[in-house]
């Protein structure tokens, strides 16, 4: 009798509800990119009768409609935050502030909720760097690697002055995005990476496999692709072992190691070919993607600039008038005491 139970995985929020095809995630994108546009238009509008000038406002819609971020480009600015991810996590890791032994982990948590909040908001309502300092504080209390938030802020201050930048990273503001993060993440801050499932790989191949100096370096080198799958869309398509395999086959090929004899002892003909069609996908996402540069994504920075939604925008006028007129509201208590 065979077990029908699910797998342990399978079990798991990330699987159970963080599960998409490529077909499914594009239209989620493009449609989340066509609401925050809209969103954009009607707070142009709505800021236009706060500041009572109409005269300025088909020239504001004109410029906002000419800077607009597609799909694409979104993706593109926020994969250059999810590369700061990474270069800020040895920031900490030099500071003593995170331990070797939780840099993977919180550093793929990170990368894994920023992804997760991206799917459900867009750039305009929520720039990017913003939200990639929150995953990132959050995902440190996630992985027991936790900090105080005035210990974490240093470093970016610290990096700040040097730059001679006039602007600061402050606590309260990473602080303040915290409940957005948890809420777009659903509550499910559980999170599941390759790294764990790639060691669990190389511990069985030991027994298949008898040059145990190269099997080592493959899986030294099998942790550098697994970095690189953490900016795809991989996590959202494969499951953390099928990731790990195809990690493995990159740099087994890479250092000239045959694993395929390993696969064949370990699965029956049936499910090994139906896998070497998910590892042949894996691979091919990791060996093509590439990072955006500092150049394009300051390009589209400085679009961004010119299309945010005023109502998330604490600069503008129309974000100023509803903080003041939510501040202006008199307290009622909902006890029934007097």
């Amino acid at each position: 009798m065979t077990d029908s139970r699910p797998q342990l995985y399978e079990q798991a929020s990330q699987y159970q509800h963080w599960r998409f095809t490529r077909a499914s995630l594009e239209k989620l994108r493009d449609a989340n990119n066509k609401r925050g546009i809209d969103r954009v238009l009607r707070g142009l509008k709505e800021e236009a009768n706060v500041s009572d000038d109409q005269s300025t406002l088909e020239t504001r819609i004109s410029e906002v409609t000419n800077n607009l971020l597609t799909p694409s480009e979104e993706l593109q600015l926020i994969d250059y935050y999810l590369q700061m991810i990474k270069v800020y996590a040895q920031i900490y890791r030099k500071n003593g502030l995170l331990k070797p032994d939780a840099l993977d982990d919180v550093k793929a948590t990170a990368i894994n909720f920023m992804k997760r909040f991206y799917l459900h908001n867009v750039v305009f309502d929520y720039p990017p760097k913003s939200i990639m300092l929150t995953c990132f504080y959050l995902a440190t209390k996630v992985e027991n690697a936790f900090m105080k938030i005035d210990d974490f802020v240093r470093p970016l201050q610290a990096a700040e002055t040097k730059r001679g930048s006039k602007v600061q990273t402050r606590g309260e503001d990473i602080l303040g995005l915290e409940f957005v993060v948890i809420q777009s993440l659903q509550f499910e801050l559980a999170a599941h990476h390759p790294y764990r499932a790639a060691y669990g790989l190389y511990l069985d191949m030991q027994a298949f496999i008898t040059d145990s100096a190269l099997l080592k370096d493959v899986f030294d080198r099998t942790h550098h692709y697994i970095d690189l799958s953490l900016f795809t869309d991989l996590v959202f398509l494969f499951q953390p072992s099928q990731i790990a395999m195809g990690a493995f086959k990159l740099a087994a090929r890479e250092k000239d190691l045959d694993i395929d004899s390993y696969l064949t002892q370990r699965f029956e003909a049936r499910s090994l070919e139906l896998l070497y069609s998910v590892l042949d996908d894996i691979q091919d996402t990791i060996s093509v993607f590439k990072n955006t540069s500092q150049k394009d994504a300051q390009a589209i920075d400085r679009k961004l600039i010119l299309c945010r939604n005023p109502e998330k925008n604490p600069n503008s006028k129309l974000y100023k008038k509803k903080a003041a007129d939510q501040n202006d509201v008199p307290y009622v208590s909902d006890s029934d005491s007097d």
